[in-house]
């Protein structure tokens, strides 16, 4: 009995929430969505801008034009950088916290039937941005920064869209099952902490509480059967979300297929406005899903409010007189405003969907070799590469105990090996001796330098090394790699790149005839201050317009390590100069069916991929 009680419980809190969700947008309405949009529209074009502004500021008064890891150094005004970077932290964090709070206060409003007007919302406003500036509300930062960003529930911003593990960190993570185990088990660790305080924001915008108690009071709320009917409610959203998001897609696609047919000369204007449209259905797609969202969230507050302690009371909003005036002239102006940004992303979109139309002429490099078919730096792995198509091999080299060189991308040979010796400690003999094993069950021997370029040559595969840090490092470690390949008559078949900064710069200094890159984990604001032939960015910091700041500099731009395919084809689209993978076959395939397609159609799929993105 107690057990068949337990599913109507669940199911009847799952309907509540959707149910009160649904009422306050419908009488939310029109105002509801366009308050939303308006704020979204708002960060974009002034609050990004200004953020973005004040940062470039703060590094250039620490002496600083660019962010880059290996070069970092801080001239007299450092005290002027923190004090700007602390304020847009700041601002960034009150943006943030406004526009949440906007969503919160329209529906609770819209909950007591009341207007939204301009007078009573900026009351409204105005009480949550003064308890903002207090110290007590700081606990929030870490709530909005850390832990909302990473899944998302049940709010998204602007300002917290970028703010992710990069996948150059968790992809070698997934390398090891340890490691792996690990790492899976934070990422649901983090999901079950978003959900446990999803409830913070509603609880701190509408009560007195201070931010830490908001937190606290959150993870009292979302306890029990409750909890499981919460997640449901929004995994549900989520669902519909994707669904009506491909919905989208597949008919902003429909014009330009018909124009790909019937008139050809026609389709880059068919593709440039339906992604101009679809833009715009997007934005107000997400201000839909954000208001439903945060309507389940008031609604869990307002049904579970009597678990909150007894000294906190839920403020009302000041008595009014119920509002049923027409939307109509409201709706209107958002058709028309809508109509209008659309055609103008869509004229913008024209120079854009004739860009990503070129034919793709990047290079694709295998990462460590082609996992799929070997271990990673090995010689199987190399050869595996070569049947892939691969048109480069990105490889790692290491100084061992004797002072030679092996191909190895770990300091530790635990993951790999199982052993747990240090490269740094072991003679090339005892290294080559080892058998290196994956989680694809492949195992094959450690190379040294020479079998690998050797067999690379062999195979007509041009290579793109790594001089990695790790081994024994010595500090003529790079006069003694350039002089172990040229004992071997390949140090020009060959290009080179390094993440540490003093061994580029030697390389150059010696070779300057060899083509040598710089590797940047983090790129941001301007060019890093290298002797460098090209940069090697990290996938999560390779934007579109640091790779147009390389181009005009003269310097080649390749991005690590590109794997999903949807990011494999913007990349492609892009026409950066190299990409490096774990799948070159994938990359491969998706170079030769651009190579091969005709019209726009494909073209236009994959950049609704890029720009139109739904909560």
């Amino acid at each position: 009995m107690e057990r068949s009680m337990r599913k109507p419980a669940v199911w009847e809190t799952f309907q509540t929430l959707i149910g009160g969700s649904l009422r306050m947008i419908r009488r939310g309405g029109v105002r509801l969505i366009g308050l939303i949009l308006l704020f979204h529209l708002a960060i974009l074009a002034i609050v990004t801008p200004l953020i973005a502004w004040l940062f470039r500021e703060a590094m250039r008064a620490g002496g600083m034009t660019a962010i880059d890891f290996g070069h970092l150094s801080f001239s007299g005004g450092t005290g002027v950088t923190l004090a700007l970077i602390l304020l847009l932290c700041g601002i960034a964090f009150w943006v943030v916290s406004l526009q949440l709070t906007v969503v919160v206060v329209a529906l609770r409003r819209a909950r007591f039937d009341l207007p939204l007007s301009t007078r009573a919302m900026l009351h409204d406003l105005g009480l949550v941005a003064r308890k903002l500036i207090r110290p007590s509300s700081l606990p929030l930062v870490a709530y909005l920064f850390v832990v909302l960003p990473l899944t998302g529930f049940g709010f998204v911003s602007v300002l917290g869209q970028g703010i992710s593990i990069p996948t150059f960190i968790s992809g070698e993570l997934m390398k090891s099952p340890m490691a792996a185990a690990i790492w899976t088990a934070l990422v649901i660790g983090i999901a079950y902490l978003n959900i446990r305080l999803a409830i913070t924001l509603p609880i701190f915008v509408l009560s007195d509480a201070t931010g830490g108690r908001s937190l606290r009071l959150s993870w009292r709320l979302t306890r029990g059967r409750a909890l499981l009917s919460l997640a449901l409610v929004v995994l549900a959203l989520l669902v519909l979300a994707g669904i009506a998001t491909g919905i989208l897609v597949a008919l902003a696609i429909v014009p330009t297929v018909i124009t790909d047919a019937v008139a050809p000369g026609v389709s880059v204007f068919a593709a440039a406005f339906s992604l101009g449209i679809a833009q715009m259905l997007g934005l107000l797609l997400t201000a839909t899903v954000v208001a439903v969202l945060q309507g389940v969230l008031v609604s869990y507050l307002a049904r579970f409010k009597s678990r909150l302690p007894d000294d906190l009371e839920l403020r009302e909003p000041p008595s009014a007189h119920p509002t049923h005036r027409s939307s109509r002239t409201l709706l209107t102006a958002l058709l028309s405003g809508s109509a209008v940004l659309a055609l103008g992303l869509g004229f913008a979109a024209i120079p854009t969907m004739q860009r990503l139309s070129d034919l793709p002429d990047t290079f694709v490099l295998a990462h460590r070799g082609f996992s799929d078919g070997g271990v990673e730096n090995t010689i199987c792995g190399l050869e595996a590469a070569s049947q892939a198509g691969a048109d480069f091999v990105e490889m790692d080299v290491m100084q061992t105990k004797d002072r030679r060189f092996v191909v190895m991308h770990d300091a530790v040979l635990s993951r790999l090996a199982g052993v747990n010796s240090a490269v740094k400690d072991l003679t090339l003999d005892e290294l080559t001796a080892i058998t290196v094993s994956d989680l694809g069950g492949h195992s094959c021997a450690i190379p040294s330098l020479a079998e690998y370029v050797t067999r690379a040559d062999e195979l007509g595969m041009p290579l793109l090394i790594e001089i990695k840090l790790g081994g024994l490092d010595t500090p003529d470690h790079v006069e003694l790699l350039i002089d172990e390949l040229e004992r071997l008559d390949l140090l020009n078949s060959n290009i080179y790149h390094s993440l540490d900064a003093a061994s580029v710069e030697t390389l150059k200094h010696l070779r300057p005839d060899l083509s040598v890159g710089y590797t940047m984990p983090f790129a941001g604001l301007a060019l890093p201050d290298t002797p460098a032939d090209f940069i090697v960015v990290e996938e999560w910091t390779a934007s579109e317009a640091m790779q147009r700041r390389a181009w005009d500099a003269g310097l080649g731009f390749m991005v690590w390590t590109v794997n999903q395919v949807p990011s494999i084809r913007e990349h492609l689209r892009r026409n950066v100069d190299g990409l490096i993978t774990d799948h070159p076959d994938l990359a491969i395939d998706a170079r030769t069916q651009m190579d091969e397609q005709t019209g726009l159609a494909r073209t236009l799929l994959d950049a609704l991929q890029r720009f139109v993105v739904v909560f």
